[in-house]
């Protein structure tokens, strides 16, 4: 019975001469059917994810607390500098007294929380973390963040510490858990589907 890709009697059908074992071009492979773009083999996965270790996060986490130190310590001191001047007063009320020591103990996790949005939203790494060759990615696929990781990270981290004493101390034991995770992933980075990886040696 003649092969509905190649007949005997026609051995150049569609142009072109048959292939070694019978079969015109266009017809079944004679060992069955092969991937368009070679054998099937495993996926490449680009190289290997890092995980950052306990020490280098620790460092670059005090560098930026460091940098926010200084940061917020810059906003009062010009902020007082616009007062005085707007005012012709150097002397607070009570109540602007009362206003600069809310802000001074428990705007601490705010200016975090900003801090590391806008660090990890642009560049994926605060300064810290620049310092130290260290980055947060997608935990998924090593990609990019989304904005809505971004904020989920910072706020699980930061902002519980705009509560002085127990903030700070969730935020130390939270972080904590990277080290019972076989992908040193903290609480934070959990949440968020985040990984912090080397981008160095």
């Amino acid at each position: 019975m003649s092969s509905p890709y190649w007949n005997p009697q026609h051995p150049n059908q569609g142009g072109q001469p048959p292939q070694a074992g019978g079969w015109s071009y266009g017809g079944p492979h004679p060992g069955g059917p092969v991937p368009p773009h070679g054998p099937v083999g495993p996926m490449d996965q680009g190289p290997e994810l890092r995980p950052a270790g306990f020490g280098r996060r620790l460092t670059a986490r005090i560098i930026d607390y460091i940098l926010a130190f200084i940061t917020a310590t810059a906003f009062f001191v010009i902020m007082i500098i616009v007062v005085t001047a707007l005012t012709g007063n150097s002397e607070f009320t009570d109540a602007e007294g009362d206003l600069w020591t809310f802000l001074l103990f428990f705007g601490w996790g705010l200016l975090l929380f900003f801090y590391d949005w806008l660090y990890l939203v642009t560049w994926g790494r605060t300064i810290g973390k620049m310092m130290l060759g260290i980055k947060v990615v997608n935990a998924e696929d090593g990609g990019k963040l989304g904005q809505g990781q971004v904020i989920g990270r910072s706020a699980v981290f930061c902002l519980p510490q705009s509560v002085p004493g127990l903030g700070h101390l969730f935020s130390a034991v939270e972080s904590m858990t990277m080290l019972g995770d076989d992908r040193e992933r903290t609480l934070h980075d959990r949440v968020a589907g985040t990984l912090v990886i080397r981008t160095r040696a």
